[in-house]
């Protein structure tokens, strides 16, 4: 098949398709790379003679086409459970060859289907004695995130008129999950992390060590892991002495928007004197980058199971509202210096608010 042509518009910086398909002339921009222009301009033309044979709610076809509009719309983490989310529902169902082959009642099924599958996982690893090994999908919060994805995908296969009929995606639940208190380190903990972080930036000729860096952004700055790795030095204004989140051009904060937090002194002390090895803060001891996954990894297996304390990095972040709660700090300026949308969300620190309910309590009138 001959490879469909592209041009460049004077004063464009796309490639653009021109080509005719029954009596309708197609131009539009396509890519600035001319090779995935091409692509593009393939898919296209493909897409068109689906719709004309009547194929066009082919599951590979609108697969691709989600794909990409995933790819253009999500963050990467998200991207990645939706594929994974196809994966699992592939591997389920083998033959699905329509769009509309997935329904509410698909994946229902789908859904005690993965419930199955991790009960019997948890209960070979019992007999084996084995230490539990994670796999993505088969917990509890990966059951109800691979639903989450599938759901949302099928709504944007509805909104873009693959269904001809309304389904009731509202009708697949989350599994529920008791909701254990939240856990945090106490001082002493944190004084022992970075204390242990402190020596291992002595034993580097730079004098350098991240990960006391890392515990102190998240253990008295609050940040989430993200926020953290992301972390450039124009976010740092020592003259207002403020911490500044704010998107990047390959990134963006949880909720979207900037916030500003107040320099913890030792945070200040420290960023002061540690080394600048380019625009972000975080490098390693060899002055390179590493990559998000290998900073949650790393610090947990490297510094804190030396310790001899269970910690992750979000745990630090619980950590600093915990700290914050228990000395008295309103509940609205903890929300605000976490960047919670929704006050709702900081209420999982409101047991630590001390003896505030059990005052609420004594001011019932006496019974006479």
């Amino acid at each position: 098949m001959k490879e469909p042509s592209v041009f460049r518009k004077p004063g464009s910086p796309y490639w653009w398709c021109d080509f005719y398909y029954k009596k309708k002339r197609y131009q539009q921009a396509m890519h600035k790379n001319k090779k995935k222009a091409v692509q593009k301009t393939k898919d296209l033309q493909e897409k068109l003679r689906l719709q004309n044979s009547g194929e066009a709610n082919l599951w590979p076809i609108f697969k691709a086409e989600y794909l990409e509009w995933a790819d253009a719309n999500k963050t990467p983490a998200t991207l990645k459970w939706d594929r994974l989310a196809i994966k699992y529902l592939e591997e389920y169902k083998s033959d699905i060859k329509y769009a509309t082959d997935i329904t509410p009642a698909l994946l229902d099924k789908f859904k005690s289907h993965l419930i199955l599958r991790s009960r019997e996982q948890e209960e070979a690893l019992r007999r084996s004695g084995r230490k539990r090994r994670k796999q993505q999908g088969l917990g509890v919060h990966g059951i109800n995130r691979t639903l989450q994805s599938l759901k949302v995908m099928m709504r944007k296969a509805e909104a873009w008129g693959y269904f001809s009929v309304p389904q009731k995606w509202d009708t697949i639940s989350k599994i529920k999950t008791a909701e254990g208190r939240v856990v945090f380190h106490t001082p002493h903990e944190i004084r022992l992390l970075l204390d242990f972080t402190h020596e291992l930036a002595k034993k580097n000729t730079s004098g350098y060590c991240p990960w006391e860096t890392v515990v102190l952004l998240g253990a008295r700055e609050g940040m989430r892991r993200g926020e953290i790795y992301h972390l450039k030095w124009t976010d740092i204004d020592y003259e207002k002495n403020i911490i500044t989140i704010q998107p990047k051009d390959d990134w963006h904060p949880k909720t979207y928007e900037c916030r500003d937090i107040p320099m913890y002194v030792l945070v200040r002390e420290h960023l002061l004197k540690i080394p600048r090895r380019g625009e972000y803060i975080l490098y390693d001891t060899y002055g390179k980058r590493f990559s998000i996954d290998s900073l949650t990894n790393y610090y947990r297996v490297k510094v804190a199971r030396k310790v001899g304390i269970d910690s992750f990095i979000h745990k630090l972040r619980h950590t600093y509202a915990s700290h914050l709660v228990q000395n008295r700090v309103d509940l609205y300026t903890v929300s605000k210096l976490l960047g919670h949308k929704n006050i709702l969300t900081t209420q999982i620190y409101a047991h630590l608010i001390p003896d505030t309910l059990q005052e609420a309590v004594n001011r019932l009138p006496p019974l006479v």
